[in-house]
């Protein structure tokens, strides 16, 4: 196979795994950063790497610099890795379609998908199992909130990513703490929280314009950091056929066109798959589906230049580890008190280690040092918009 893709946002994992499935598929890639020390930059695979402003801190300028990669550069597809990024030049289909392939929903299907509140309404509204939620106003009082969902409420922000803004309460006094933190102009919704215990499922689904199911992925969370619910540091591919039913019925209702991850709390009471929240982008867990055998990103372009393909077939059981820093984060976090399976390597992967692609792996442990001195690379850690 022979073609362009321009990837944005080259700091994740995620967006490491893109560029290297891609172009191991055969196409040149190049891929975007606010600075050259990013994995992606690192990468050995990238055939051209463009420095842009951060679409956190200056969106207008990062617009315009992809537009103009786009039409100098005249990649076959574009991939937007961040919500932010893909929000912003959804925005501008008009603009980017005339240039090249934008294979994802119209800019309202997203924002509806994104929004935890909109998305929380569709599920109740097609009788997909989702927690007793409120929307939170001026007048919403703490008394109300546990009146209508109970004591363990969990806030959380109307559009945000990789459990940042999470606020979790379990009594009253918590409860009016967190209300009286929330940015005043952020919305927020109210949540009942799921009984701990209960794994997270993720379900991964790339789907057309007619909304046929062209691939799909399941995968279990084995570990997260924060402890309290955040990124999945280790997880594993699975089967669960509730969840992934319900995944592919919710992206219908909302119309939905390429590719998202659906997250789901198993009830451990019931075993039920509790719908959480869509993220409808790339997602961090993106390796362990590319490892699994459904390789996402070069997917979407065969999808969006037309290229016909078979649905392809998981390797169930298949284990991926974000060691670096998620893993290492999560044994602090416990202390070092975590199970045997923590130290086995032979059975599990990681997002970034590569020996044939070692330099993603120091980018990852030396920006973060860099973004103490650098406000365009400190942005990418702030919290999500």
């Amino acid at each position: 196979m022979h073609g362009t893709v321009l990837v944005t946002d080259g700091h994740w994992n995620k967006s490491v795994a893109a560029i290297r499935s891609l172009s191991i598929a055969g196409l040149d890639v190049a891929v975007t950063e606010t600075s050259r020390l990013a994995a992606g930059m690192l990468s050995k695979y990238p055939k051209d790497r463009f420095l842009t402003p951060s679409p956190i801190t200056q969106p207008d300028l990062f617009r315009k610099d992809i537009l103009f990669i786009i039409k100098e550069y005249q990649p076959d597809v574009l991939l937007p890795m961040e919500l932010t990024s893909l929000l912003l030049l959804s925005k501008h289909r008009h603009k980017i379609a005339s240039q090249t392939k934008f294979p994802f929903a119209p800019h309202g299907i997203l924002l509806k998908a994104a929004s935890k509140i909109q998305a929380t309404d569709a599920a109740h509204k097609i009788g997909i199992s989702a927690p007793k939620s409120l929307p939170i106003t001026a007048k919403t009082s703490a008394g109300d909130l546990i009146v209508k969902l109970g004591k363990a409420i969990v806030l959380k922000p109307d559009f945000g990513e990789g459990g940042r803004g999470l606020l979790y309460c379990g009594n009253k006094k918590q409860l009016e703490t967190a209300l009286k933190n929330i940015p005043a102009n952020r919305k927020y919704l109210a949540q009942q929280r799921i009984s701990p215990g209960g794994a997270g499922i993720g379900v991964s689904i790339l789907m057309n314009e007619n909304q046929q199911v062209l691939a799909r992925f399941c995968h279990r969370r084995i570990r997260e950091y924060p402890l309290s619910g955040g990124p999945s540091t280790c997880r594993e591919a699975i089967c669960h056929p509730q969840a992934e039913a319900d995944a592919v019925a919710i992206l219908k209702e909302l119309q939905f066109q390429g590719v998202a991850m659906v997250e789901f709390k198993e009830d451990p009471e019931t075993g039920t798959a509790v719908f959480l929240e869509i993220n409808p982008r790339f997602w961090g867990s993106l390796p362990l589906a590319i490892k699994a055998g459904v390789d996402f990103p070069t997917l979407l372009y065969k999808w969006a230049r037309g290229f016909a393909f078979s649905p392809p077939e998981v390797k169930l059981g298949t284990r991926v580890r974000n060691l670096l820093p998620g893993d290492l984060l999560y044994l602090i976090a416990k202390k070092g008190r975590v199970n045997r399976d923590f130290w086995s390597f032979h059975n599990q992967t990681d997002d970034l280690l590569c020996l044939n692609d070692p330099l993603p792996a120091l980018g990852r442990i030396i920006s973060p040092l860099l973004a103490l001195y650098d406000p365009q690379l400190k942005s990418v850690f702030k919290t999500r918009q």
